[in-house]
């Protein structure tokens, strides 16, 4: 499969770029529209401030036309008529007690509304904080304006209100257009620099970042096509280099199940032809001299029919031994059996198995010794794996000694964390260049037709799975020994 090699530009730069100039362009959008609002906002809301005693100095100047509550409508006209001509973007309207529409001077004579809502007239005056206020359009009914008002009065009665519209139609189209045109322009031109800017800073971090990503879908890429040694280099210690570092981790946990199941795979394979070969001999050996039994029965004498059946016997013996011995080593290598760590006592466990092998060495002649320490602490094992290490031990030395040949059992510590625990003896030794080989499975570094070659394999593991390592030491002619240590129980 040919590895796929990411580019500078891949497409999660133009996917995530693509998204981010979207974002950005509506953005853009949102802002223009919101600075031109705000303009056009301010504009009115200064309008209003600006002329807000418009209508009041308005109100002074026809005071003299009112007379006894009569109201000269020549004279208001013409004082009306002055203030278009001197401000040209107003409408002046005299509105009645009830906001009907008494006398007015706008553009073109369009006024359409015969009276005028005075509830907002009403709230301007009453308005402290002078606030944006809008009022009827004489002009466009169901429009609305900004305007300045204030009361007519003849003593104390109410005759009328003055309400002046501060930007008549033809001035709010013209203002409008220039305004927009002026902040769109501003806005506009703003705006295109912020985008280019934010764009071009944008851009450059997202690649920044999608860079980043190559080399951890370069490493995927070749992991996932073989190369199963292949890691991402991390040299921060970012969100993106946390990636490469979960991946590091993933890879090497797959990378460790696949090398465990090849060797577990290679066990199996062993095993099979390692059966094949060992139960070869035990079922040939019954099977001949079942066969000879059943065929020259007559011919064979009792006491060398008791001969056959003895071997037919031990043949049987060491076949149910080298098969528990493999299933228990089996198990041991596939991780199959935990120890069930306790404290306890591991000079009451040397002095039992002691015990139970002086019958065994004294016919032999073999004499079995226990050294152990005073004071000696409880350790943290398990009780029955420890039992059948230091028997297969024994078994081991008391196989290769004769008559004569002592067995040590030596239990010190010297190391106020562990136990050390020695089995030596005095036997036939073991060649220096075998040594190195007698933990290995089937391996049988000195004649003995009964032996498994499975006893101290099993014995390593079992001590292996206390976080412990055995060595063995020997000179041959002289004896070996195998030592072990095991962790010291720490009782609260």
């Amino acid at each position: 499969m040919q590895l796929v090699r990411p580019k500078i530009v891949n497409r999660l730069y133009l996917q995530v770029s693509a998204i981010f100039l979207l974002v950005l362009f509506v953005f853009t959008a949102l802002v223009l529209y919101i600075s031109v609002e705000s303009a056009r906002k301010y504009s009115i809301e200064v309008n209003q401030r600006l002329n807000r005693e418009l209508a009041q100095n308005t109100r002074s100047m026809i005071d003299p036309f009112l007379q006894d509550g009569v109201i000269s409508e020549e004279g208001v006209k013409d004082i009306m008529h002055s203030m278009m001509v001197i401000n040209p973007i107003v409408e002046v309207y005299l509105l009645s007690p009830q906001g009907k529409i008494l006398q007015y001077v706008a553009p073109d004579k369009v006024v359409k509304l015969e009276s005028v809502d005075l509830e907002p007239v009403k709230t301007f005056l009453n308005d402290p904080e002078h606030s944006i206020i809008y009022g009827d359009d004489p002009r466009n009914p169901g429009e609305y304006k900004t305007f300045s008002a204030t009361r007519v009065m003849n003593g104390d009665e109410l005759t009328g209100y003055i309400y002046i519209v501060l930007a008549s139609q033809e001035y709010v189209s013209a203002s409008e257009a220039v305004l927009g045109s002026y902040i769109l322009g501003l806005s506009i031109r703003s705006v295109i620099i912020i985008l280019i800017i934010s764009a071009l800073v944008g851009l450059l971090a997202i690649w920044l970042i999608t860079k980043k990503l190559n080399p951890i879908i370069e490493g995927i890429n070749e992991f996932r096509v073989g190369n199963l040694g292949k890691r991402i280099a991390v040299k921060s210690d970012g969100e993106l280099d946390r990636i490469g570092l979960v991946f590091n981790e993933m890879a090497d946990t797959i990378e460790r199940n696949i090398q465990e199941l090849k060797g577990v795979d290679n066990l199996r394979r062993e095993l099979i032809s390692n059966v094949s070969h060992d139960l070869r001999t035990p079922v040939a050996s019954i099977q001949g001299y079942a066969e000879t039994l059943l065929l020259k029965k007559d011919k064979i004498a009792p006491g060398e029919q008791e001969k056959y059946l003895e071997v037919i016997f031990k043949s049987c013996g060491r076949l149910k031994k080298l098969v528990e011995d493999l299933f228990e080593l089996s198990k041991l290598q596939a991780h199959q059996v935990k120890p069930h760590t306790e404290p306890f006592s591991i000079a009451e466990l040397v002095y039992d198995i002691a015990n139970k092998y002086r019958i065994i060495s004294q016919k032999k002649g073999i004499s079995i010794n226990t050294v152990i320490a005073k004071e000696l602490p409880l350790v943290e094992a398990d009780v029955s794996m420890i039992d059948r290490v230091l028997q297969n031990l024994i078994d081991n030395a008391v196989k290769f000694c004769k008559e004569g040949d002592t067995i040590n059992i030596e239990i010190d510590t010297q190391n106020p964390e562990k136990v050390e625990v020695r089995v030596a003896d005095s036997g036939q030794g073991i060649k220096q260049e075998e040594l190195e080989h007698v933990f290995q499975r089937y391996y049988k570094s000195r004649e003995d037709g009964q032996s498994t070659g499975l006893g101290l394999a099993i014995v390593q593991k079992m001590v292996e799975l206390h976080h412990s390592s055995i060595r063995a030491y020997s000179q041959l002619g002289k004896g070996t020994t195998f030592v072990f240590d095991l962790p010291v129980a720490q009782i609260a």
